[in-house]
């Protein structure tokens, strides 16, 4: 009698809940909510110091806090390919490597110690900077913030540290399938050469040196390539003047940084695949070139992507994961940048049994969003993501002021977003239909699929997109530098060359006679749409002296070398000495300059190798690299059909970093019977950079007592 009246009683209770859910579930449907408030930007403010540097400015008293982040307009872009992982080795050492006035491990206690935080990093195109401290320490953090930005040492030790980083992921980044795919996916979108898809290898971190570490902070760490922001518990009027007296008298560069690099794409039908057979999944990843935020149908393309593949709901997902039962996962998107194009891109991960299957249907489903009109429900849920969190892109002051100092580098209006989510509003299932017929190019794809062959149940060309290649993603071995072959052939070549090209100079005699060369001459930058004229004032005491004197603006820029020590200047605009790279890298161009090439030919230092002819400039030449007893080229020298040396390449710092210099010479003038160029065209990674014309040339003048003095 009990259990009968227990089990009516819980039967009267399952039927009670399941009328109030039902009354519920209805009672929601119908309520009508108010709209949210207005949303309210807070008041950033905006200051340019003297020297260019940005800086945005947000009070936020609800805790002991002031943070900072730094916007620096560089990038992985920068840098040489053969040298892959530069900027990122260069981002990370600044903050481990210490500081000219702190250690690194100095800057750790310190920070430690309060509670506070300091990092920096350079990815593909921009590096940033941020800074976390409570407000009571908020000068210290904002010290060690402004001498890793200005006065990085570059510690050896620090470097290597960063080096063998990477060389861990290196040798772990096959480990795992999607990883596998992700990368490779972009080389085949964006060019295995392309800064947006490269990846370091160990040959690329082995070529890194401290010297273009250096040369890539002295190229792009300056005030008017900096934005700075700064929020918390502070007032704005005393942070802009500790701001000030920190960055405020590092001199400004003015050099322009080139624009990240356009993206070729290739539309084509692809089928690739990558053998992986020591897992139990396949890997597949579709798709083509994207787009950008710019684009007149960026919001239809948000919507877009919420319905096409975005989370459960979406039709690939619904389609090859909850009705087919193909995938674990699976997922798509439209992806669009500021200032370059993103991919549209689907992918699943499946048993390698059902992933030809998985594949057809992923197909299938992009191209339904061409054919098949958005529904109610579908169109609800393609705006409902982008609209219901809207309100989450303002829930922190961090949030605001980086998103407005973004949109300030990259001239977006500050209510870009607000614009954003009216438009997002007004889209209609119509221009999902036709975003998708502008932007997705069902039958032009390339599809990669990762995995075992011989499990997938179907073969690779049933997709019918072309042709299959295999990907080989064995990892190249370290490798020594490469040294220039010598053989008996090439070095008689070489030197009958070079011996020809001095006699038409003026002769090996005539060369060794040369003690000292004073010049000036006018400098005409023209790249990259930069136009800037300057002078220089150089004097040479061979074998190992010289004064280099840079004059822009009414400014002189030192760099001067006795034999021994050097001194430079400083990013301060002051007066230092060179450090010990600094000083080895202007023995080098000692070494190289060609009048002391041609004064030492008959010096076993100097071996001419013959390497073989080529076309720099519309110029053919026959080239010669200067080897030293280790094997390494000193610098190339390009001899014209007339035997004259027209040319000269090594591997220097350039205005925009660490790169391949060559210098074509135009013109020639003799001077005490030798023939010396004085219109000089400088080219720097393969591009026009600058001319250089010589109005006074002296060869043996009396040079000042302290001419290779550090400068009053």
């Amino acid at each position: 009698m009990i259990k009968k009246v227990v089990l009516t009683i819980s039967l009267g209770v399952v039927l009670s809940l399941a009328g109030a859910a039902s009354v519920t579930a209805q009672d929601i449907e119908s309520l009508e909510f108010p709209k949210l408030n207005k949303i309210q930007i807070p008041d950033v403010e905006t200051v340019t110091l003297d020297n260019g540097m940005r800086v945005y400015l947000l009070e936020d008293r609800s805790l002991p806090v002031v943070s900072a982040s730094a916007r620096i307009n560089c990038g992985a872009h920068l840098e040489p390919t053969e040298k892959t992982g530069l900027a990122s080795i260069c981002g990370t050492v600044m903050r481990i490597g210490g500081t000219e006035k702190w250690t690194g491990d100095e800057i750790d206690e310190m920070l430690e110690a309060i509670g506070a935080s300091v990092e920096t990093n350079i990815g593909t195109t921009s590096g940033s900077a941020y800074m976390n401290v409570l407000s009571e320490y908020a000068d210290t953090g904002l010290q060690v913030l402004a001498q890793v930005l200005r006065y990085p040492v570059f510690d050896e030790d620090k470097i290597e540290l960063a080096k063998m980083q990477h060389r861990t992921s290196i040798a772990r980044r096959n480990d795992f399938i999607t990883a596998i795919g992700n990368r490779e996916f972009a080389k085949l979108i964006y060019g295995p050469e392309s800064p947006y898809a490269r990846h370091v290898e160990y040959a690329t971190i082995d070529a890194v040196t401290r010297d273009d570490l250096v040369h890539f902070h002295m190229a792009y760490f300056h005030p008017d390539n900096i934005q700075l922001a700064v929020w918390g518990d502070f007032d704005k009027k005393e942070m802009l003047k500790k701001i000030d007296r920190l960055f405020g008298f590092w001199p400004p560069v003015n050099l322009p940084v080139p624009d990240v690099p356009a993206v070729e794409y290739e539309r084509r039908s692809k089928v690739y695949y990558i053998e992986k057979t020591d897992v139990e999944q396949a890997y597949i990843k579709m798709g083509h070139i994207g787009g950008l935020v710019g684009d007149p149908d960026f919001a239809d393309r948000i919507v877009m992507n919420s319905i096409l593949g975005e989370d459960f709901g979406s039709r690939i997902t619904d389609a090859v994961r909850t009705k087919l039962g193909l995938a674990y996962t699976t997922e798509g998107s439209f992806d669009s940048h500021i200032s370059y194009p993103g991919i549209f891109w689907a992918d699943a991960s499946t048993k390698p049994s059902t992933a030809i299957l998985a594949a057809h249907e992923m197909i299938k489903q992009i191209k339904s969003m061409q054919t098949d009109l958005p529904t109610d429900v579908e169109m609800k849920k393609g705006k409902d993501g982008f609209l219901n969190s809207f309100v989450f892109n303002f829930d922190s002051k961090s949030e605001v002021i980086n998103r407005m100092m973004n949109y300030d580098f990259f001239g977006l209006p500050a209510d870009f977003l607000h614009q954003l989510k009216d438009k997002i509003e007004k889209v209609t299932p119509e221009d999902i239909q036709q975003a998708a017929i502008n932007n997705l190019r069902p039958d032009e794809m390339i599809v990669l699929i990762v995995g075992n062959a011989a499990e997938f149940g179907l073969p690779l060309d049933s997709l019918g997109l072309g042709p299959v290649d295999t990907i080989d993603i064995t990892i190249p071995p370290a490798v020594e530098q490469q040294q220039t072959e010598t053989t008996t052939e090439n070095l008689e070549k070489g030197k009958a060359l070079l011996d020809k090209a001095i006699e038409l100079a003026g002769g090996f005699e005539n060369f060794k006679k040369i003690k000292t060369i004073s010049l000036k001459s006018d400098i005409h930058v023209d790249a990259d749409g930069y136009v800037l004229d300057a002078g220089r004032v150089a004097a040479i005491s061979y074998p190992d002296k010289k004064r280099n004197e840079i004059i822009m603006h009414g400014v002189s820029i030192y760099d001067i070398y006795d034999g021994e020590v050097g001194w430079k200047t400083g990013p301060r605009g002051d007066i230092v000495a060179m450090n010990e790279s600094e000083l080895e890298e202007t023995g080098n161009e000692m070494r190289r300059d060609v009048i002391s090439i041609f004064q030492h030919a008959d010096a076993p230092y100097y071996q001419p190798v013959y390497t073989g002819p080529d076309v720099i400039d519309e110029i053919q030449v026959e080239y010669i690299s200067i080897v030293n007893p280790d094997g390494d080229a000193i610098c190339r020298l390009g001899v014209n059909a007339e035997g004259r040396v027209v040319t000269r390449s090594y591997y220097g710092m350039t205005a925009y970093g660490p790169g391949i210099m060559d210098e074509v010479y135009v013109d020639f003038t003799e001077v005490e019977g030798v023939s010396l160029p004085t219109t000089i065209k400088k080219i720097e990674n393969g591009t026009h950079f600058a001319t250089e014309t010589v109005s006074e040339l002296q060869v043996n003048a009396e040079l000042s007592p302290d001419a290779f003095q550090k400068p009053q």
